[in-house]
Parts: C-alpha cells; structure tokens; sequence
C-alpha cells in the first residue's frame, strides 16, 4: 500500500467522525450559545421595530392634529377677509363712504411727450 492509500478515510470512518462531532460536548455548548445569541438578537430586533412603530403612530396622529390646526386657521383668515367683517372694520374709522364716483377720460394713448 502507498501513503495515499493509507491516509485516506472509508466512508464509515468519516460517518464515525461526524457522529462523534455532533455529540461531543463543545459542539453542543457552541450550538447553544449560537441559539441563545440569535434568540436574543431575535427579540432585541423586534422591540426596535415595535417601538417605531409606535413612534410613527404619535407622529402621524401630530400631523393630523397640525392639518386640523392649519384649516380651522384658514377659515379664520377667510372670515377676516370677508366683506361682512372688512365693513364692520371700516365703520369704526372716520372715513367717509364714496358716493358719486367721476371717471377722467384721457385723450390720445401717449403717456408722456418728448
């Protein structure tokens, strides 16, 4: 027999060597800490997402409190801008209503002569 030959495993000395990995002690203390590392991860990811979740909820319940703050503003801007209002306004100056109204008309279209 040559060298080769000698070192290389049968297939169930290789079966045998898989078997003895996955009962061997540090293989299961390995899988444990992976498993308890990924559990933790697992639970630590969803706590983050369900938190900004609940932080979007404020924030879009804050956007629907200004939009509702932005309109009842606009409606106030547009009683102050009404002629009802503009009127009650004006009638607490001293100016005077206009009455009878001349219009000048204007011969020829030049603005100004050089």
């Amino acid at each position: 027999m040559n060298a080769y030959s000698k070192k290389k495993q049968t297939l169930r000395q290789k079966k045998e060597a898989v078997r003895k990995v996955l009962v061997s002690t540090t293989f299961r203390s390995v899988l444990c800490v992976l498993t308890i590392v990924f559990g933790f991860m697992y639970v630590w990811q969803t706590n983050t997402v369900s938190t900004k979740g609940y932080q979007i909820t404020d924030l879009e319940r804050q956007v629907q409190q200004l939009e509702y703050e932005t309109r009842r503003l606009e409606v106030d801007i547009a009683q102050y801008k009404s002629m009802h209002n503009l009127q009650e306004r004006l009638s607490g100056t001293s100016l005077v209503a206009v009455t009878d109204v001349d219009y000048m008309t204007i011969m020829g279209s030049a603005v100004a002569k050089r």
